[in-house]
């Protein structure tokens, strides 16, 4: 879909997703290395049958080191030049490749690619159409412009590590980096809406991102707490809150452990009913708990309706129930039976799932010549119909096409438009939104801050998931008072239908008609059953883009399977690797690959309009939830599929790094989080600390950690950070939400913006996570209301009579 595009990938491990989703897209991405290559390339895991012996984690270092898994997780469909950019030489040969470039990926700290004459002016005045990608810890301007950044001080600048963990424990990160992919991925998002900018003006920008400011989508809105007044957030794992009162999901079976979806929610409570009903079949509990009204189970407890202890007969229950049951039997049972339960798998059970089998999902990757490597990799992110993602490289060997690059004749960038450049990048596009929750309406919240039409259907009889779920303004449950659906639907417009309706079903059709894209998340089979399904639709619209976007995909024998994000984090393998050594399965802050599939759900929507761009042709994407989020598993999916090797918990600790871990500071349950990495480093913090005596015994691990945490536990978080940037160690306090609410850096990005609501006066929602330089996202202006807009749509957009629209109403179709 990007075959006509030309990238310069000068990231290291800090931004090489952003490049590869690129090229799995179909553009030319050359990945610039230092002429000793990418830092990237000595990072775990490693090949375990390489002829050097290394142990995992460490690496040669020399010039020919191939090893890493993380590197080959990253770089697959790209070419390497190695070049040294304080050469005047190359930096000659790397502007002349800029001025045929149509991307530029970067994440030096800010300022330094102008010092080396690389920056964004400087590239533009050569090549004006350039969309130049900086992706760095906090962002180019603001008061932590500068600091330095690991993943876990990124994981704890964003709130999402203090969230994630067990209460009575540390914040904790998920054993593989998460921060650089919420960033990368973000940073395509940015480049491809740029891009479609580009293409009408011919005229690039420069796209800021903040990892800090990427890393918040993962908490789930809950970095809104403190603006919208809203009881904080607390680390939970195992369990879900409401009003104090702590409602358990994780329950030990016979091989490991199965987690339980927030069943006790309006939207949610016929689930625990069936599953209640199987229990009782088999005689662990008595069929009249399955009566319970369990979709307000979770209000009346935690408003005190129902005593604390009310779901202690159904926790025992389950215990017993689930106590005999393997994840098998779980698993097809919740297909079958539609359950809001899933096994807590590891990522090879993932990767070898019956599941993935069926779809063809991993994709072998082989290196030409005798010998030579055949990989198994985590497929493509979407099943696009039109223009399917195709692996057509190896990751390279260091400078493989330094010599056909040096060689090659001047490219001339992609042609492009010459409108005036005073419009938003996606003016003009037209969407229809039938998502719901986080991973669908986020990703077209993206889109419409860019100037995308977008019109979000719902419908009052089946509330949106997020309409009761916190944060709640005033802590007080209500539909309209729900900030987390507030900020995932921002600048949209919205509609209520009921779709049971042949009315309802036709205003969708002619809404199709209307759009360029149709957007859905219903299971499997539902849109077709009500005559809305892609067959239906593109005899409607022949150039429609439509995507549909479910926790396993459209096909295989686990397409049935039923559930939110929270669940998908425990098939996708993310729960073990964010657990501790002897511990329950902790796992992830929430819905967490709801975060993931929102960013890949909005690179489907813009691949596939800039493909119908350039053919006039439109296409059906199956996206699956957990094959998508699989992709920031990567380097575990290669540790198990070449080495045979399966991580297990491991808290915060790090192949690289030492100290590295979340340290406690002055406070109830206040948190500095610590990542040492080189020599020098190491050196400062000592200085720091005023322990120049432990110099010479960083091997002595229990020794340092006592006497670091004896350091920072009398000091403020902000005290211990600031000193120890100061020196140029990563640090940073482990934000909870009213410490997201007051950072100064998440205010100098205008990260909180407050917009007037017709029930409240205000509300706070959060704003775009992208910076671009010549086009600022719109400013939400007003809460979105059910049924809001429907006179407006009916109306305006579709040319409804007053007197239409007044039948429709009477006869309950908007509703």
């Amino acid at each position: 879909m990007l075959s006509a595009y030309r990238v310069l990938d000068l990231s290291d491990e800090s931004g090489l997703l952003c490049g590869q989703i690129l090229a799995d897209l179909g553009a030319d991405v050359i990945q610039i290395e230092p002429r000793a290559g990418s830092p990237a390339r000595r990072l775990a895991p490693r090949r375990t049958h390489e002829a050097s012996g290394e142990a995992r984690g460490e690496a040669s270092g020399g010039a020919q080191d191939e090893g890493s898994l993380f590197w080959a997780a990253y770089t697959r469909n790209k070419r390497s030049l190695a070049l040294d950019l304080e050469s005047a030489a190359d930096r000659g040969l790397l502007l002349g490749l800029a001025a045929g470039a149509d991307f530029w990926i970067e994440c030096e700290r800010p300022g330094r690619m102008a010092e080396l004459g690389l920056g964004y002016e400087e590239l533009a005045s050569i090549q004006p159409g350039i969309v130049y990608v900086s992706i760095t810890p906090f962002g180019q301007t603001g008061p932590k412009a500068h600091w330095r950044g690991r993943d876990l001080t990124q994981v704890a600048a964003g709130g999402f590590a203090y969230l994630s963990g067990d209460a009575d424990g540390p914040p904790t990160r998920v054993r593989v980096p998460q921060a650089h992919a919420q960033a990368g991925a973000d940073a395509a998002v940015g480049a491809l809406i740029a891009h479609h900018q580009r293409r009408r003006s011919g005229r690039g920008q420069h796209v800021d991102v903040s990892a800090q400011q990427s890393v918040t989508l993962a908490n789930m809105y809950r970095t809104l707490d403190a603006a919208v007044g809203m009881a904080p957030a607390q680390r939970i794992a195992g369990g879900l809150q409401a009003g104090g009162v702590l409602i358990p999901i994780r329950h030990r079976c016979r091989d490991g452990w199965v987690t339980l979806g927030p069943a006790v929610l309006p939207s949610t409570g016929h689930f625990m009913q069936r599953l209640l009903a199987w229990a009782a079949e088999e005689g662990f509990c008595e069929p009249a708990l399955a009566e319970e009204d369990w979709g307000s189970f979770g209000l009346r407890i935690g408003a005190g309706q129902l005593p604390p202890n009310a779901y202690e007969p159904v926790q025992s229950a389950l215990d017993a129930f689930f106590a005999d049951k393997t994840h098998a039997e779980v698993m097809r049972a919740a297909v079958e039976r539609r359950l809001l339960v899933a096994p807590v798998l590891g990522v090879d059970e993932i990767v070898e799932s019956e599941q993935l089998a069926e779809r063809g999902y991993a994709v072998t990757v082989a290196r030409e010549g005798e010998g030579g490597d055949r990989d198994r990799y985590p497929g493509p992110f979407a099943k696009f119909g039109r223009a399917p993602i195709r692996y057509r490289r190896p990751p390279p060997r260091l400078d493989e096409h330094g010599a056909e690059l040096r060689a090659e004749a001047p490219r001339r960038p992609a042609p492009c438009g010459s409108e005036p450049a005073d419009s938003l990048p996606l003016a003009g596009v037209k969407i229809l939104d039938l998502f719901w929750v986080i991973a669908g309406p986020a990703a077209t919240r993206m889109l419409a801050d860019y100037g995308a039409t977008v019109v979000r259907v719902e419908s009052s009889k089946k509330l949106d998931t997020l309409r009761v779920s916190p944060p709640w303004q005033h802590t007080q449950p209500h539909p309209e008072g729900a900030a987390g659906f507030q900020s995932a639907n921002a600048n949209k417009l919205g509609i209520t239908l009921d779709l049971s309706q042949e009315a309802g079903r036709e205003i969708v059709r002619d809404l199709t008609r209307w759009a360029d894209v149709v957007t859905e998340s219903f299971a499997p089979g539902v849109m077709a059953a009500r005559g809305l399904g892609w067959e239906q639709l593109r005899r409607i619209k022949p150039d429609l883009v439509m995507l549909s976007s479910c926790i396993m995909g459209q096909t295989g024998p686990w397409r049935d399977f039923t559930g939110f994000g929270r669940l998908a984090v425990s098939l996708a393998g993310f729960q073990p690797l964010a657990s501790w050594p002897g511990r329950p399965p902790s796992g992830p802050f929430g819905a967490y690959t709801d975060a993931i599939a929102a960013r890949y759900n909005a690179l489907a929507i813009l691949a596939a309009l800039e493909y119908r761009e350039r053919t006039g042709e439109g296409q059906y994407i199956d996206l699956s939830q957990t094959e998508a989020a699989l992709h920031f598993l990567a380097p575990a999916f290669l540790d198990w599929s070449v080495n045979g090797q399966v991580e297990g918990p491991a808290g915060n600790e790090d192949d690289a790094c030492f100290p590295h871990g979340m340290f406690p500071s002055a406070g109830e349950d206040r948190w500095v989080a610590i990542a040492v990495g080189e020599e020098e480093e190491w050196r400062a913090l000592c200085e720091v600390m005023g322990r120049r005596d432990l110099l010479e015994r960083r091997k002595e691990r229990n020794t340092v950690e006592d006497a670091l945490a004896a350091w920072t536990r009398p000091r403020e978080a902000g005290e211990i950070e600031e000193a120890l940037q100061a020196r140029g160690v990563p640090a940073h306090a482990a934000l909870d939400t009213p410490g997201l609410y007051a950072d100064p850096q998440l205010r100098h990005r205008g990260h909180f913006i407050e917009i007037a609501h017709d029930i409240y006066g205000t509300t706070t929602v959060e704003s775009s996570r992208l910076r671009l330089s010549r086009s600022p996202a719109r400013t939400p202006e007003r809460a979105l209301s059910l049924g809001r807009d429907n006179r407006h749509v009916l109306e305006s957009l579709l040319g409804y009579s007053p007197a239409r629209v007044a039948e429709l109403e009477a006869a309950g179709a908007l509703a």
